[in-house]
């Protein structure tokens, strides 16, 4: 876990061109904003971390070494300013209109300390800037793709190399994989913080190509040729009611599965989200002939 001291409250008193900011504290507990920046919170100064009246260094519970500035104990996170970096206090932001909507917007104060007080434009960067994690939800986003999630490896029945007749069932199945039914579970990291996710296929909805189309829950049973003429038991269409010549020649099978992700990270925090994926094929379907003597 990410440790910092910071302050229990701040002053600044801007006058005169100075700040004035009150001794730093070891933290009690973390805090996140809806942006993602996350700092620690003093609710007892000098009594933090441990419980035991300080800890022995006479400045808190010993739960992390501060921040400096030539010499100079300065506090790792100000509400307002940011978390300091070395030099000034980096503070996420969210993106300008018209600006990019990945990566991060960050705005830095400079010159607090031993200085004059100035504040640089938002600037965007692809990364974290320095002490600012990415939030719960972007690390969730790194973890899923992390698990190349596919749509599904089609099976189906007659296969695509031959042909099918009107009013013949058609069995439907998807080849399973970690990738293409799961559950696959991936963790995203960055120091002091890290998301786990596990997605599962909860259904495929398969667009058969005339206008109709069948919803399975399962993967499907693989077709046999000790089959015949049965239909499928779990994953199957009673059949076409028109030859695919009136289709231009063949019939588009579109198959979209249906994934739950959901993901947890530190502090009970808990999400979930659903991501559907796509595969096609074709099948042709010829008219069924009637011979006559």
């Amino acid at each position: 876990m990410l440790i910092r001291r910071v302050f229990t409250a701040l002053i600044l008193a801007i006058g005169g061109g100075s700040l004035v900011a009150p001794n730093a504290a070891y933290a009690d507990y973390e805090h996140c904003d809806a942006l993602g920046n996350c700092y620690w919170v003093v609710e007892k100064p000098g009594a933090g971390g441990g419980g035991n009246g300080g800890g022995g260094n006479n400045n808190g519970g010993g739960a992390g070494q501060g921040c400096s500035y030539e010499g100079q104990t300065v506090p790792c996170v100000v509400d307002g300013l940011g978390v300091w970096d070395g030099s000034c206090y980096v503070s996420r932001v969210p993106p300008p209109p018209g600006g990019r909507s990945d990566g991060y917007w960050s705005i830095r104060t400079c010159g607090i300390y031993g200085g004059v007080a100035s504040q640089t434009p938002a600037t965007w960067s692809a990364d974290p800037p320095a002490g600012i994690l990415p939030s719960y939800q972007e690390l969730a986003q790194r973890a899923i793709a992390q698990m190349n999630l596919d749509g599904p490896n089609i099976g189906i029945a007659p296969q695509t190399d031959g042909a099918g007749l009107v009013g013949l069932p058609i069995w439907l199945w998807n080849t399973v994989s970690p990738s293409t039914w799961g559950p696959i579970t991936r963790t995203a990291a960055v120091p002091g913080r890290s998301v786990t996710a596990t997605a599962r296929a909860q259904k495929i909805v398969w667009s058969m190509g005339d206008g109709k189309s069948v919803t399975c829950t399962t993967p499907g049973t693989p077709y046999q040729p000790s089959y015949g003429n049965k239909k499928s038991p779990d994953c199957g269409y009673d059949g076409y009611s028109r030859p695919s010549t009136e289709a231009g020649g063949r019939y588009t099978v579109t198959a979209t599965t249906s994934w739950l992700v959901t993901w947890s990270g530190g502090g009970g925090t808990t999400g979930s989200q659903t991501v559907d994926l796509s595969s096609t094929t074709t099948i042709d379907i010829d008219e069924l002939q009637v011979i006559t003597s």
